[in-house]
């Protein structure tokens, strides 16, 4: 007879650390460290080696975790501004682009070296690398070829038509570039944000432990921010 074995999965518990924001861990590293210089809590903490200078360089580094969670908000803000300004741009220049490919798809109907040349044949990619290749061959070619400009011209689609569009172009891809630039930007200071963010908290987790064997059921654990039942 077979036997079934019920199994009981265990539930790995989750840290409080993960439920708090940025913000929560900040508050809780400035209320702890702020209040380890009170008396009370001092000499019992100095006992483990939490004296006023070890205090201090604690407080200076959450001082700038704080500057540094600062820079990476502007950042990112500063990022989202260039991807919006990108993004209008970009479709702007593609609802132009559409027109003009939907007027010469027309008017190029029985040319098949005009299709060939200015890809009319070509589905419209999503991705930008590939689509900026479409869009910029498109004008490319109609500038440079006398025979596709003159018919294009048919379609009110002139040789200063194309030009403007072409500088279009030329400003959507040095706003790519900002664009890059910012992301890295912002990347970095969240990096940045996060090895200090992760140095000190470590720190603030030891802290709490010694103060919870050296304060059990002390009213002064509340002063660093521990909840005492």
């Amino acid at each position: 007879m077979e036997t079934v074995v019920n199994q009981t999965t265990e539930v790995p518990k989750t840290s409080k650390r993960h439920f708090d924001t940025m913000d929560e861990s900040i508050a809780k590293m400035k209320q702890a460290f702020g209040n380890a210089s009170l008396p009370e809590i001092f000499v019992v903490m100095v006992t483990v080696g939490y004296n006023a200078e070890k205090i201090d360089k604690l407080n200076a580094d959450l001082m700038q975790l704080e500057t540094l969670y600062q820079a990476q908000i502007k950042e990112y803000g500063d990022e989202d501004a260039e991807q919006q300004k990108f993004t209008i741009k970009r479709a702007e220049v593609n609802k132009t682009f559409v027109q003009h490919r939907g007027l010469s798809r027309i008017l190029f109907k029985d040319s098949a070296p005009a299709r060939v040349a200015l890809q009319l044949d070509v589905e419209i990619p999503k991705a930008y690398p590939a689509w900026i290749q479409l869009i910029s061959n498109f004008y490319a070619q109609l500038s440079v070829n006398p025979v596709l400009q003159m018919q294009a011209s048919a379609i009110s689609l002139t040789l200063p038509v194309v030009s403007a569009q072409k500088q279009a172009i030329a400003d959507l891809q040095a706003l790519k570039g900002s664009l890059l630039k910012e992301t890295g930007e912002a990347q970095a200071a969240t990096d940045a944000r996060d090895a200090a963010f992760d140095a000190l908290f470590e720190q603030y987790t030891d802290y709490i432990k010694y103060a919870k064997v050296l304060l059990p059921d002390n009213q002064l654990l509340e002063a660093l921010g521990v909840t005492v039942k």
